[in-house]
């Protein structure tokens, strides 16, 4: 597995916890139909900004669900975890 990063400025509008939270659940089945796992979420301060984190086979398995699920964003790529 891949981790995915996707980058997403929320554009005119800020973070909504509940709002997020709904997606979230509306998008576990698409998610797991392209082994999509949902890993973590941050928010910049000023809630206009977010970094979603995926485990997946691939940047393109990630783009193909978010595509289905009619979610935009600004940038999909892959990420080697250091710590």
């Amino acid at each position: 597995m891949t981790t995915v990063i996707v980058e997403h400025r929320l554009e005119g509008r800020t973070f909504d916890a509940e709002r997020f939270d709904m997606a979230r659940r509306r998008s576990a089945a698409c998610l797991s139909l392209h082994s999509v796992r949902h890993v973590a979420s941050y928010v910049a301060p000023d809630g206009a900004r977010m970094i979603c984190i995926f485990e997946a086979p691939d940047c393109e398995a990630v783009r193909r669900a978010a595509r289905k699920l009619g979610y935009r964003y600004d940038s999909v790529w892959p990420a080697t975890v250091v710590s």
